[in-house]
């Protein structure tokens, strides 16, 4: 009875510590379907005004420079006839802060054409950052998405939360080293003294994803220094403005960057930060869109 007991008794702690380690629950969950019910709107009532619904008033879109989406959507007319394109998401991954107040999504875009003749379907990778309101909604402070070559999960996927720290919810709230708007230059410097690959590799989690445009999304070290090795470019990080959640233990950036030798604004980023298990920011997620070469 005792050895059966323990057995109960280890399979037990074993499940508890499996579900720990998830961003699992009720705050991730409502996360996930604020992003499905923002695509579904949007599927039905048009970009201007399901991007109206679902962004914040500060919510930061890019076309291609930074700005208030919701402020420039509103000041242009709804738009009247058909329309040409329709597309369609859904989140595949996400995380959220120990407050539940602030998190991310990321996941698979359609772009379908309708119409006359319509072009084949293209396919993109979003990339979305949300706050919870006052009210207790959700809603899209920051988005920067890609183009990829292919689908990297049907529309219909299915939703996975990011593995976590068990030690994670006991540093929330605790601040030491830089601030998490001085962590882009801290990268930066990191890239300046010791190349690309190995600066990535000391700011990386172990859980990471990197967007760029063209490339299905890299979300191992070996991929990433392959991309590194074939790019061959540097990078200089500069913080326009961010946000972070309460709980202290996750963050986000945006900016601009540049390529080294270079003085000309080669695009934007958009990162995000999470405090380890040492209380140190790490990258989890590096989105980046370089800017038309004639702008």
């Amino acid at each position: 009875m005792k050895t059966t007991a323990l057995i109960i008794f280890v399979f037990a702690i074993s499940a508890t510590m499996s579900v720990a380690q998830t961003a699992s629950g009720p705050d991730i969950e409502s996360l996930a379907a604020a992003e499905r019910a923002f695509a579904a709107e949007t599927v039905k009532i048009g970009f201007r005004d399901g991007f109206i619904k679902y962004f914040a008033d500060d919510g930061i879109g890019f076309a291609p420079q930074p700005q208030r989406t919701r402020e420039e959507l509103q000041k242009s007319p709804a738009p009247t006839g058909p329309r040409k394109v329709i597309f369609n998401w859904a989140p595949m991954f996400g995380d959220i802060s120990q407050a539940g107040d602030l998190g991310y999504t990321t996941g698979p875009v359609l772009y379908t054409a309708v119409g006359e003749n319509p072009r084949p379907p293209h396919h993109g990778l979003y990339f979305s950052v949300w706050q919870k309101q006052a009210d207790g909604s959700w809603k899209v402070v920051v988005d920067m998405g890609v183009s990829v070559p292919k689908a990297v999960a049907p529309v219909d996927t299915g939703f996975t939360p990011a593995i976590k720290s068990g030690v994670r919810k006991m540093m929330a709230g605790k601040v030491s080293g830089p601030d998490y708007l001085d962590v882009d230059a801290a990268l930066t410097a990191a890239i300046e003294k010791n190349g690309m690959a190995a600066a990535y590799d000391a700011f990386l989690e172990t859980e990471f994803r990197v967007h760029r445009n063209g490339q299905m999304p890299l979300t191992t070290k070996d991929g990433l220094h392959a991309f590194f090795a074939k790019e061959a470019k540097a990078y200089s990080y500069k913080t326009i403005g961010g946000k972070i959640a309460s709980s202290k233990d996750l963050a986000f950036t945006y900016g601009s960057f540049q390529f080294s030798g270079s003085s000309d604004i080669a695009g934007y980023f958009v990162h995000v930060w999470r405090k380890d298990s040492r209380s140190r920011w790490r990258l989890v997620a590096d989105i980046v869109n370089e800017l038309p070469k004639n702008k």
